[in-house]
C-alpha cells in the first residue's frame, strides 16, 4: 500500500504547511503540493513535496508537472489550469493515460474532488486555504490517499488534520 497526503491552493499560508507537514510527514510514503504554494522552490519546507508549479507559481522555479513512483503506483501531479480543469476533465484524464498514471494529482478550482477514469484516480484536494465550492464551509481541505493495486481509498481532512468522514470514498481497481 502507497499512502499519499495531497495538498494545493495554500496561496502563500506557509504556516498551514508547516503544521500539515509537521503531523504528517512520518504518516504518509510522500508530500505532494499541486501548486499554488506562492513560496519559493528553494524553501527548505516546500522541498519535502513532490511540487508543481500553480498559475501564481509562474515565477517561483517549479515544473509544470512531475511524475513519481512510490510503491508500484504512479502519481502524475499537475495544478490543472494548462489541462482546463475548470471545463472538464479529458485533457487531464488523457494526460494521465498516456503517462501511465494511477494517480492523477491536480488543484486550481479550489474545490475537493475524487473519482476514477480510465482505470486511474483523479484527486483534487481542494484549496487549504481558499475553499470553493459544495465544501467552502469546511475551511479547507486536503486529501489522503491510500493506492494498493485492488483500490484506492480516499479520504479529506481539513485544517485541523480532522477527517471529514462525510467524504470517504473508495474504489474498486479493475483487473489489468
Amino acid at each position: 500500500m502507497t499512502k499519499a497526503l495531497i495538498i494545493s491552493d495554500n496561496h502563500g499560508d506557509r504556516s498551514i504547511l508547516e503544521t500539515i507537514v509537521n503531523g504528517w510527514q512520518n504518516k504518509v510514503d510522500l508530500l505532494i503540493h499541486c501548486g499554488d504554494s506562492e513560496i519559493s522552490a528553494d524553501d527548505p519546507l516546500m522541498q519535502k513535496f513532490i511540487r508543481v508549479a500553480g498559475n501564481n507559481d509562474w515565477h517561483l522555479g517549479y515544473p509544470d508537472n512531475q511524475e513519481q513512483v512510490v510503491g508500484g503506483q504512479k502519481f502524475f501531479v499537475t495544478h490543472g489550469h494548462r489541462y482546463q480543469v475548470n471545463f472538464s476533465m479529458t485533457p487531464l484524464m488523457l494526460k494521465g493515460e498516456s503517462v501511465g498514471a494511477d494517480v492523477v494529482c491536480f488543484g486550481h478550482t479550489h474545490q475537493l474532488a475524487a473519482t476514477m477514469a480510465q482505470g486511474m484516480l483523479l484527486v483534487n484536494p481542494g484549496s487549504i486555504s481558499l475553499p470553493r465550492g459544495q465544501y467552502a464551509n469546511i475551511g479547507g481541505t486536503f486529501a489522503i490517499v491510500e493506492a494498493t493495486d485492488q483500490r484506492f481509498v480516499v479520504d479529506f481532512y481539513n485544517r485541523q488534520s480532522v477527517v471529514q468522514k462525510e467524504l470517504h470514498q473508495e474504489f474498486t481497481r479493475k483487473e489489468q
